[in-house]
């Protein structure tokens, strides 16, 4: 899908799961070489946050061949108040301050993934948008 002039969107949902349950999710392939610029998610029902049973949401480059692990961008419901998240209401992930984490190349596999924290929080599902900017040289 395209964004702007020099941005390609991918979007995917991403199924329920309960409190101790841990999963993860294709996004898609990077359509472009550059760096990802955002990454959004929409909660299908309320997530309450909590500082001992929470979730961490997470998107992954797993590189061409499926295997990488380089963490794009991350998000813990671990702040109560401050971390819930509310249905139907965007919900911007905090991309990677580790120089070079946010850049992928054309066909890198990018994947949503989630771990818990002790009892974990169940979630309803969630849409997920990653916006990748094409690298324009000057």
């Amino acid at each position: 899908m395209l964004n702007a002039p020099n941005s390609r969107v991918l979007t995917a949902n991403v199924p329920a799961a309960g409190a101790a349950v841990v999963q993860d999710q294709v996004i898609g392939e990077s359509p472009v070489t550059g760096q990802v610029t955002e990454v959004v998610i929409y909660p299908e029902a309320n997530v309450v946050a909590n500082a001992v049973n929470f979730r961490t949401f997470r998107l992954i480059n797993k590189g061409l061949d499926g295997n990488g692990a380089v963490v794009v961008a991350s998000f813990a419901t671990d702040l109560p108040t401050t971390d819930d998240l509310a249905d139907f209401d965007e919900k911007g992930i905090p991309l990677s301050v580790v120089a070079g984490a946010v850049n992928v190349a054309e066909g890198d596999i990018l994947a949503m993934d989630e771990t818990v924290a002790a009892a974990g929080v169940a979630h309803s599902g969630y849409g997920v948008k990653v916006t990748v900017s094409k690298v324009v040289s000057s």
